[in-house]
């Protein structure tokens, strides 16, 4: 390992270490402890509730007590009951002073009756239906201290008696809803208070039960329940804060570090830029001064830029030669075909001219124009030859090749039967292309997929069909196909070479030349293999960002230059 990333990794690594030890303590004893005291809220949020629920009972009590010590209504109604003259009308009045009572006292339950259950008055009026044994035992029970009353209506009870002398007595008996008693509570500790058994645990919410107990004994169950969004919060500020204060130590750590290799660190980044341009033959030699490792990576690398650099020439001469020597090699042959017939016609214009044949005049229009036919043929082949040898470098522009396939398909649909037709799978974003050189390539495509399905019979007609679409987000492809009698096997091969074609006056140079123009576009055109034994479909694929730029040595194109 070189001197510079020691100097990184060994002020990292300890600082990181060093942190994230110091880090991990802290977070527990903070957690440990903020945990803890969260717990100590949820228990003392619910010992409040039960301080609060008391204290309102014992107020309760004293309220009632002080009902049957000095309050009229106690009195006018013991009078009553001892005297004998307790009639409908004094029960009537005793009735409607009840729900002005119950009101001042702020009760939800309020009964007025003697020791034996005779009901006085009542309110609300749903009292009606309790059993006059029930009320008797009410008005009888422990008036020094309150009563709890268990589901399904769970309530604080408190009561007061008053006797009379003659041993008839009179009591008030007061009750209020446990449920609203504890729903104002939970307000002023924002929590969620339960009465009963508790609800089933959550991950997301602390629990605390405590039992609510009267003098007799009796316990109805309390269940304090609050969110752990707080401790959450608070255990992420603590994490925040952690992180943020390794983050400054390993940041100084780095900087240290970074001073102290700066050095050598930026003699390194130069060379592993200059590296970087390789590929491309734009590296330079890179100069280093003084002496050590680095020094001698550098000494290396320059003598790997000259090897690399005369190997380039090497292969750049030698493909060229093969390059030309293929494309010689098809030329002679594609103008050796048409010589034939040439020579032939010739030498029987020769022959018969020698025996002064009749016949001489009459094969003197044929033979001529079977020579003026294959010097065309010959013409042909060069000029396509000169087209691709001589194919200019893109000029892009901002293209819609949606666009661009609609016109090339309005061209040719207008002079043929067959079925043509453009479908958009996805709408295509603009891209940078050459748009001559598209519509040359699309031309192409969709010409012979209509020749290859001229022949199609009356039965059945042919259909060509374009499509466009998105591959990723960076790339357009157009799809053109045809229901013709497909391509062989041994034919699909070599599709895209110079001077392969099916078609009898065909050059074999629209494919490759289509091609050539997708490379050079940084896209691609290949042969779609048909799952059926008819058709054949080609496709484009074009990148958004449009052809790589032209090098100071030419186009990108990979074939031969034209001399």
């Amino acid at each position: 390992m070189r001197l510079a990333p020691r100097f990184v990794l060994a002020f990292g690594f300890v600082a990181t270490l060093s942190v994230a030890g110091l880090g991990y303590v802290v977070r527990e004893d903070r957690t440990e402890s903020e945990t803890k005291r969260f717990d100590q809220e949820v228990k003392g949020a619910c010992d409040r509730v039960v301080k609060g629920i008391l204290y309102q009972a014992e107020s309760d009590a004293k309220l009632v007590g002080g009902a049957c010590q000095s309050g009229e209504l106690v009195d006018r109604a013991l009078i009553w009951v001892e005297a004998g003259t307790l009639d409908d009308e004094r029960r009537l009045s005793l009735s409607r002073i009840v729900p002005e009572e119950r009101q001042a006292f702020d009760f939800d339950e309020l009964v007025l009756a003697t020791a034996d259950g005779d009901r006085l008055g009542q309110d609300p009026i749903t009292l009606l239906n309790t059993p006059r044994a029930e009320l008797a035992k009410l008005v009888g029970g422990d008036v020094a201290h309150f009563a709890l009353r268990g589901p399904p209506k769970p309530g604080l009870v408190s009561r007061c008696r008053k006797q009379g002398t003659n041993g008839r007595a009179v009591g008030l008996v007061g009750t209020r809803s446990l449920d609203k008693l504890i729903e104002r509570l939970s307000n002023t500790i924002d929590a969620q208070v339960t009465i009963g058994a508790a609800p089933p645990a959550r991950p997301d919410v602390a629990q605390w039960a405590c039992p609510l107990t009267d003098a007799a004994g009796a316990s109805i169950p309390l269940v304090v329940s609050k969110s752990k969004k707080e401790l959450v919060e608070n255990l992420a500020r603590i994490d925040q804060t952690v992180i943020y204060a390794g983050l400054a130590s390993t940041g100084v750590a780095l900087v240290i570090a970074l001073l102290l290799a700066r050095g050598p660190v930026r003699r390194i980044q130069e060379l592993a830029a200059e590296a970087r341009k390789v590929a491309s033959g734009e590296a330079r030699p890179v100069r280093v001064r003084g002496a050590g490792e680095i020094a001698e990576l550098a000494q290396s690398f320059d003598k790997m830029l000259e090897d690399l650099a005369g190997m380039r020439r090497r292969l750049a001469a030698t493909t060229r030669v093969a390059a030309w020597r293929e494309v010689a090699r098809r030329v002679a042959h594609e103008v050796k075909n048409p010589l034939a017939p040439i020579r032939a016609a010739v030498e029987t214009l020769r022959r018969l001219r020698a025996r002064n044949d009749p016949e001489f005049d009459a094969y003197f229009d044929e033979a001529t124009r079977t020579v003026l036919d294959e010097v065309h043929r010959i013409a042909n082949i060069v000029t396509e030859f000169t087209r691709f040898a001589r194919l200019p470098a893109p000029q892009p522009t901002d293209v819609d090749v949606m666009e661009l396939a609609r016109q090339v398909v309005r061209l040719h649909e207008a002079g043929t039967k067959a079925k043509v037709d453009v479908v958009v799978e996805r709408v295509p974003p603009v891209v940078r292309a050459d748009r001559d050189q598209i519509v040359q390539v699309l031309t192409n495509l969709v010409q012979n997929a209509l020749d290859a399905v001229k022949d199609k019979g009356d039965g059945e007609g042919g259909e060509v069909h374009v499509v466009v679409g998105i591959e990723g987000t960076s790339m357009v492809t157009v799809t053109v196909s045809d229901n013709g009698p497909g391509i062989a096997p041994e034919i699909a091969a070599r599709l895209f070479e110079p001077y392969a074609t099916t078609k009898r006056h065909g050059t074999g140079l629209g494919l490759a030349i289509a091609q050539r123009i997708a490379i050079e576009h940084n896209g691609e055109l290949s042969y779609v293999p048909s799952t059926s034994p008819r058709g054949a479909a080609f496709r484009l694929v074009l990148p958004v960002e449009g052809p790589p730029p032209v090098s100071a040595e030419g186009t990108p194109s990979s074939g031969p230059e034209a001399g």
